[in-house]
């Protein structure tokens, strides 16, 4: 399992100025006017498309901005379409069965290839120069391509660290948590914090992860933490019947069975851990960055929290999360979505979209940006520093077109495992392994 600095992982996810200002012209992904043919994107265009997303209340005001100021800028309008996340993947798979796809969607990284190797895709390289992805982390956009065919743009990226109650923790006599990354809990330092909460009487569970439905694929942070994986370097054989794999899972279970984990948030129920933290109900929760904002409004002074790193075991691991925005095949005005797309990633809106949302950028050129965020900008840097433990391996599997399925895997399996006291560790690698092995063969 391969560890980064913040240089080294600029380095393998690809690789350094920043704009502060929405974007007013309509530029190309590196930030300069395109030229020349259909990937210019100066002129006016007429029509409208639909953008269908999901989001924060603070994601929606920034896809409503940049829709305001490409329809100022080159004349055609943006309807932005909003669904509760749990629900978008369904919505989307249905509309493209009736063939009433809308004309660009919001989409996981992760499930980019699935989509794009049904077919249900535009190929987009009419509308973009061949050196536009250039200008993006190489990981991220490999991941939006299809035989280096583009089929959207790569947005923003997100990882995890862990949220905490500081009234809690002090109540619990936890007078320190980690400042560094290099001095983050081991997993059982973490053990112990969740015991003194656990006997503190809080009224409150001491933990969850956030690994909910399309988001499952955030367990695989506790496996690399042992150095283990998923799929080997091919891609192509399934590599979970192993000690590291059994050590995981043992661990996560050992959260739950020890009454240290919040027994209703499971893996295939949509009870999201960031909606109860602010409650009170949870202690410390596995969160994302891009849900500062929405946790900062929920709790506003009812007490104060902050940030800090994943656990470890043999070393650090964090998921690969965010998202791509995607161009249909059935669009109905696919100049106009293919030059929204592109208007959304430019320097300036990228900017903008992620100091207002509190993501992390995947433009080269913002990469190492020290951004203006709107909302506890002090907590972002935990998160910037976390992202440099994105294992590459993992990196590989997330993006693979099998991806959706292997999420899916988890979505069919862990539940049973982790509510059922008398359900094996062999029958959950066994069951992970056949439904993953199905969806490598989907993909052959």
């Amino acid at each position: 399992m391969l560890h980064l600095d913040r240089r080294s992982f600029v380095k393998a996810m690809g690789v350094t100025g920043i704009g502060v200002t929405l974007a007013a012209c309509s530029t190309d992904g590196s930030g300069e006017v395109s030229k020349g043919g259909k990937a210019a994107s100066t002129g006016k265009l007429s029509g409208t498309a639909t953008l269908t997303t999901w989001g924060a209340s603070q994601e929606i005001a920034a896809f409503k901005k940049i829709a305001a100021a490409f329809k100022a800028a080159r004349g055609a309008g943006v309807k932005i379409e909003v669904l509760p996340y749990d629900q978008i993947r369904t919505v989307i798979d249905r509309r493209l069965q009736a063939n009433q796809a809308p004309d660009l969607f919001r989409v996981s990284y992760t499930d980019v290839r699935g989509y794009a190797a049904s077919g249900a895709l535009a190929d987009l390289s009419e509308y973009m120069d061949p050196s536009y992805g250039n200008a993006f982390l190489p990981a991220l956009w490999g991941a939006m391509t299809l035989d280096g065919k583009p089929v959207g743009v790569p947005h923003q990226t997100d990882t995890s660290a862990l949220a905490y109650n500081k009234q809690h923790f002090q109540a619990a006599g936890i007078t320190e948590v980690p400042s560094r990354l290099e001095g983050a809990w081991t997993w059982e330092q973490f053990v112990e914090v969740l015991k003194k909460l656990k006997a503190a009487n809080l009224g409150a569970a001491p933990f969850a992860f956030n690994y909910q439905l399309f988001g499952a694929y955030r367990w695989f942070n506790t496996l690399y933490q042992t150095g283990g994986s998923v799929l080997d370097d091919s891609l192509k054989k399934v590599t979970l019947d192993t000690p590291q794999a059994r050590k995981a899972l043992e661990f996560t279970k050992s959260l739950y069975t020890q009454g240290l984990h919040a027994p209703s948030v499971l893996v295939k129920r949509p009870t999201y851990p960031d909606d109860i933290f602010p409650t009170q109900k949870i202690s410390m929760i596995q969160t994302g960055d891009f849900l500062i904002p929405s946790l900062e409004a929920a709790i506003k002074n009812k007490f104060e929290w902050g940030v800090t790193y994943l656990m470890r075991d043999t070393g650090a691991a964090t998921d690969l999360g965010g998202n791509g925005v995607v161009v249909t095949q059935q669009a109905k005005n696919k100049e106009v979505a293919a030059e929204f797309a592109k208007f959304l990633v430019t320097k300036e809106n990228m900017t903008m979209f992620c100091e207002q949302t509190g993501e992390l950028p995947v433009r080269k050129d913002l990469v190492n940006a020290k951004l203006n965020y709107a909302v506890r900008p002090e907590l972002m840097a935990v998160f910037q520093k976390q992202a440099t433990t994105m294992p590459s391996a993992l990196v590989k599997v997330s993006t693979a077109p099998a991806f959706p399925g292997i999420n899916q895997a988890l979505v069919d399996n862990m539940d049973q495992y982790l509510s059922n006291a008398s359900s094996t560790t062999d029958s959950v690698i066994q069951g992970l392994t056949a439904s993953i092995e199905k969806a490598l063969k989907a993909q052959a």
